[in-house]
């Protein structure tokens, strides 16, 4: 059963947004698309196992979540939680593609590309074996007994390993069924129910908005305008009851959601009716009003502020 289902990370859909809006020539801009890449490379890998995982009938008496952050593990965030009859399972995914030595003594992950370029990462152990302490803690301040299991998971094989001793449990998707069936055939049965609604109940969310602050950036450089998802260009014009764009004639009653959700990602919770005109380059306060109605808000007049936390999701 999935209880928490598979969601971009929220830092994937700012990173897209800001790399939409961000010059090509403004100094962060290739750091930016890379961290996107590898950001949209991870979530596509765990989109892949959760939906591997949706389809085992073994696990129709089990729980999965994705993107699990505790109390207990903050700031650290686990790919993917499976409780079980007979135990916890966290899969620490990893969608690395190229040749991967697992290197013991320091531990550290080189990864090597055809085209010659080497990259260290943190060893993904370390990461499986903070995430599974860290969740031991926190089943121990709910007095729950209850194994726990960890294994890192490559989705796809595309992918060259070399490892260095031994260590916890490096699988391929498609071993996952193996994986665990074996672990579920020890015919240990532990109640699931009280734990999945403990963890309901402390679930935390990351929020890394707004991105400009946190990278550095000044939200001036920011391209503006409402975003055609047509034909991809900025500069949607408002007509009476839609937005138009002049160059491939789409239109698009909703247009302006996205734009919105962009400011919030990259600059800021709330807007004055004036930064909304500048954003969306809208010239009328009265159109800009209405469509800025819908959304809680606080002061009078000119200084009135909107709330823009409630368009917070995908893109």
């Amino acid at each position: 059963m999935i209880v928490k289902p598979f969601a971009p990370s929220p830092l994937t859909l700012g990173l897209q947004a800001l790399v939409a809006r961000l010059p090509s020539t403004h100094s962060q801009y290739l750091k930016l698309q890379k961290e996107l890449k590898n950001k949209e490379a991870g979530d596509f890998g765990e989109q892949y196992i959760m939906n591997e995982l949706q389809k085992l009938q073994q696990l129709s008496d089990c729980h999965i979540f994705h993107n699990v952050m505790l109390p207990a593990i903050l700031p650290m965030q686990i790919d993917i939680l499976i409780i079980t009859p007979s135990g916890i399972i966290i899969l620490e995914i990893k969608n690395i593609r190229g040749t991967v030595h697992f290197k013991s003594d320091p531990r550290q992950l080189i990864r090597s590309t055809e085209t010659g370029e080497v990259h260290t990462f943190t060893h993904p152990e370390i990461q499986l074996e903070q995430y599974m302490q860290a969740t031991k803690h926190f089943l121990d301040a709910h007095d729950i007994t209850m194994p726990i299991y960890g294994a890192i998971v490559f989705p796809f094989n595309n992918v060259d390993i070399h490892r260095e001793g031994g260590g916890s449990p490096i699988i391929m998707g498609k071993e996952l069924p193996l994986y665990i069936h074996n672990l579920k055939s020890q015919k240990l049965y532990f109640a699931t129910n009280d734990i999945v609604h403990i963890i309901l109940s402390q679930l935390r969310h990351t929020n890394p908005f707004p991105l400009c602050q946190y990278y550095h950036i000044e939200s001036s450089v920011l391209q503006k305008g409402v975003y055609c998802e047509n034909c991809s260009q900025f500069g949607m014009q408002k007509l009476k009851a839609t937005w138009f764009c002049q160059k491939c004639e789409h239109q698009c009653k909703e247009a302006h959601v996205s734009a919105l959700r962009d400011f919030y990602m990259l600059v800021g919770n709330t807007m004055t009716n004036r930064e909304c005109r500048d954003f969306l380059k809208i010239e009328s306060p009265h159109v800009t009003k209405r469509i800025l109605q819908k959304l809680t808000r606080s002061g009078l007049g000119k200084h009135t502020k909107y709330n823009l936390a409630s368009l917070n999701g995908n893109r």
